[in-house]
């Protein structure tokens, strides 16, 4: 069954549009969760000394078959040093599993008995139909300060281009509308989900979602990554039936009983998009949500430095020709989801983001720093401690 627990960290929440522009934040977060109550799998354990491998903590076991979690202070598989999960993506290339690697998913289960089953790139949920080439690519940086948060590569999934800008120099708005005539791309059932009380279209285009199916070593009980989400339907668009979205959706044993869902979520448990309480990025003080239903005007306490190079940089007059000077876009900046899995398991997890109502206004988003948990695992999104 599902709990509540309060996040460990302040969020800036607007009720239904985010820090983009809207309502104050609530007083509290909450943020939905499951338990994982097989309690803590072999080789999890307190904390040692990161440092030397003679001083694990009490119980810690070494396994060569185990996962080395980061943190635990526990030198899991045995190889002599402590908490040194591998990194890959020095040289990669354009496969789903290429992309996976950039992600930090470094082992394959056919030969180490945990990690990478298969990965494919697909036009969404329930169907085998590829994407166009251009929706996904690996990345040394994106834009001039947004840098991969493990090893040298990072993801990108878009609407658009997955790149820097979306083609040429352009901005992502207006947008490239890939399928004019079919070939849209499905979402599992019950998305979009509205935010609050949003309009929402049940219409999807230019979806694109990276397929993973993993094992999870026998010493993990959940998983983690970390994701950067981007929308050009900011400004103008937010609480509006256009807004697009991006989802994790998990199917695991493990997790909610069994019932695939989304992981990723702000502390309303809305899903990724314009609307939700983390995105933050952007241009403060500007006009919001003239093409949506609820005017209002932006607070964007993280300001809009991070855009710079991105393409959702670049800025225009919002809501009008006599509006502000304001970015084409905004950005939640890295976020961390997590959830449990039961050890040794294997799961799909689906990584989707589509245009909602119509092709134009593109989205993107950055994926990165992929790694195995140990001990309980709760389901939650957060704005990671090293991230401001």
């Amino acid at each position: 069954m599902p709990r509540y627990v309060l996040a460990s960290i302040p969020l800036v929440v607007a009720l239904a549009c985010g820090a983009a522009g809207c309502q104050p934040p609530p007083e509290s977060s909450l943020r939905k969760t499951e338990d994982n109550t097989e309690g803590k799998p072999a080789g999890q354990f307190g904390d040692g000394d990161d440092d030397d491998p003679a001083d694990a903590p009490a119980g810690c076991v070494k396994d060569a078959s185990f996962y080395d979690v980061p943190g635990d202070g526990c030198d899991n598989d045995g190889d002599g040093e402590v908490d040194n999960p591998p990194s890959c993506d020095g040289a990669v290339g354009s496969s789903a599993a290429d992309f996976a690697r950039a992600m930090g998913i470094c082992d394959d289960a056919s030969e180490r008995g945990f990690g990478l089953v298969s990965a494919t790139f697909t036009q969404g949920y329930g169907t085998l139909a590829a994407p166009k080439p251009e929706q996904h690519g690996v990345l040394s940086k994106f834009g001039d300060v947004l840098r991969p948060r493990e090893g040298k590569q990072l993801g990108v999934l878009s609407t658009g281009f997955a790149q820097e800008f979306d083609g040429g120099k352009a901005a992502f708005a207006p947008g490239k509308e890939w399928w004019l005539f079919g070939g849209e791309g499905a979402v599992p059932p019950g998305f979009p989900k509205a935010a609050g009380d949003c309009p929402q279209s049940s219409d999807v285009n230019d979806v694109i979602s990276l397929k993973l199916e993993l094992k999870a070593p026998k010493n993990a009980s959940g998983l983690k990554f970390d994701f950067n989400f981007h929308s050009s339907e900011w400004p103008e668009f937010i609480c509006s039936r256009f807004n697009d979205g991006f989802i994790a959706y998990l199917s695991a044993k493990g997790f909610n009983g069994g019932t695939p869902d989304n992981i990723s979520f702000d502390a309303k448990n809305n899903p990724v998009s314009v609307n939700n309480g983390f995105f933050d990025r952007c241009t403060p003080g500007t006009r919001t949500g003239c093409s949506g239903e609820r005017e209002s005007t932006s607070t964007c306490p993280a300001g809009a430095a991070e855009l710079a190079g991105t393409g959702f940089g670049l800025e225009a007059s919002a809501c009008g020709f006599l509006g502000k000077k304001a970015t084409q876009g905004g950005a939640t900046g890295w976020l961390s989801s997590q959830a449990s899995v039961e050890p040794g398991e294997t799961f799909t997890l689906e990584l989707m983001i589509w245009d909602t109502g119509d092709g134009r206004l593109d989205s993107s988003v950055l994926l990165d720093n992929f790694h195995w948990l140990g001990g309980e695992v709760a389901t939650t999104t957060e704005r990671p401690d090293d991230v401001k």
